[in-house]
């Protein structure tokens, strides 16, 4: 079988289902339908997760759940921010490899470790075809960075979240490798490394176990918390660690005193605009801040929305044009039913759910409105309804 004709066949059944053409196969004698089928399933997942990758049909995929563990190309590229310019760096988790193709486009010299020796040969044969000149080791990492000599800039690792059962873990000390039990070895041959623990993790325990930290970085990507970047140098750090909630374009970098410090200004009125965070933001715990930073005052403590009369363009997260704002009563909720057949809801320090308000309203999802249900400052209960 040649290689041109198996691309070909790649690419021209690229959006046939997978299964039937493995029943198939006999169709076919000179292609390796088993082959084809795993990469074409593969690339459907990496044309959303890493559109780069996606446009080489000559890269190998070796099986499902590395695709499920690999980093995005957002979050891959973010984490270049955190190698200088021809530096010495080491992956030493590096599954199916995207993180370490990320990094090496900054690195001047790229290791990549791997236990797994089909992953170890996918990745040789994609970061030929990518052309980025990376040394592949099969082996467990640490093993390997003790028996190489010298220091590197940055060490990077992913520990795997999941332990022998294939059962999630989300606990820093469950993960393979344990951070905490390998930090000292990491940190006595690198001036920095970095580490993706699970987005579950709680942010004030974690820093307490890391008082090496200097930073914490919470990525979101597509509305969701997908990545915390943990960011360690070696000895205590001389100042509080920053964090940085970073979703797209915009990031906020805070200590943690300056969260309870903040000067909020809370409403009892909804101003023209209402802002939605980001849930790197409620990850990272900034809340009262938001207040302080932007000159927005918050609805109430525990409600974690935040109203003007001014636009703000650079705020982190989602923001509306309120429309109307309602009592939380029966006649409002007929005047709502009465003028709209589809929303979007969301309920926030509300006594009802979002699902069960949809329930209550029996407004489907959907249409170009936004209705949020929170409560005030001055605790009444009011619906917002409001424009992307």
């Amino acid at each position: 079988m040649s290689e041109e004709k198996y691309i070909l066949f790649l690419q021209e059944h690229e959006n046939d289902d997978p299964e039937r053409l493995l029943l198939s196969a006999a169709r076919w004698p000179g292609i390796d339908v088993r082959r084809a089928a795993r990469n074409i399933q593969a690339r459907r997942k990496m044309r959303e997760k890493v559109p780069f990758w996606h446009a080489h049909p000559k890269l190998e995929y070796p099986g499902s759940l590395p695709l499920e563990q690999c980093s995005s190309e957002i979050t891959a590229r973010y984490k270049q921010d955190f190698v200088p310019n021809g530096s010495r760096v080491a992956d030493l988790t590096g599954g199916l490899g995207v993180d370490s193709w990320a990094l090496a486009q900054r690195a001047s010299e790229m290791h990549y470790c791997e236990r797994n020796p089909e992953l170890c040969a996918a990745a040789r044969h994609n970061f030929a075809v990518l052309d980025v000149p990376i040394q592949v080791h099969e082996g467990d990492g640490l093993a390997w960075l003790r028996e190489m000599p010298g220091r590197f800039d940055l060490i990077y690792l992913d520990p795997a979240r999941r332990d022998r059962t294939a059962r999630r873990v989300y606990d820093i000390a469950d993960c393979e490798p344990d951070l905490l039990a390998v930090k000292t070895d990491l940190l006595n041959r690198a001036g920095r490394v970095l580490a993706k623990i699970s987005p579950m993790a709680d942010i004030s325990r974690t820093l307490g176990q890391f008082p090496e930290t200097r930073a914490l970085h919470v990525v979101t990507v597509g509305g969701e918390v997908k990545e915390l970047l943990l960011l360690l140098e070696p000895g205590p750090s001389p100042t509080e660690p920053l964090l940085v909630a970073v979703d797209g374009p915009h990031r906020l970098a805070f200590r943690p005193s300056e969260e309870p410090a903040a000067a909020v200004h809370y409403t009892e009125s909804i101003g023209r605009y209402l802002f939605q965070p980001s849930k790197a933001l409620l990850k990272a715990g900034a809340f009262r801040l938001l207040s302080e930073r932007f000159g927005i005052a918050k609805l109430a403590p525990s409600t974690h929305l935040y109203t003007s009369d001014e636009t703000v363009p650079e705020f982190p997260g989602k923001r509306f044009t309120v429309e109307a704002v309602f009592d939380w009563n029966k006649a409002s909720i007929r005047l709502l039913q009465e003028r709209f057949d589809r929303l979007e809801l969301t309920a926030l320090n509300f006594p009802l759910g979002t699902e069960a308000l949809r329930a209550r309203l029996g407004i489907a999802a959907g249409g170009d409105r936004h209705l949020f249900a929170a409560t005030l400052s001055d605790k009444r209960k009011q619906l917002i309804l409001c424009q992307p």
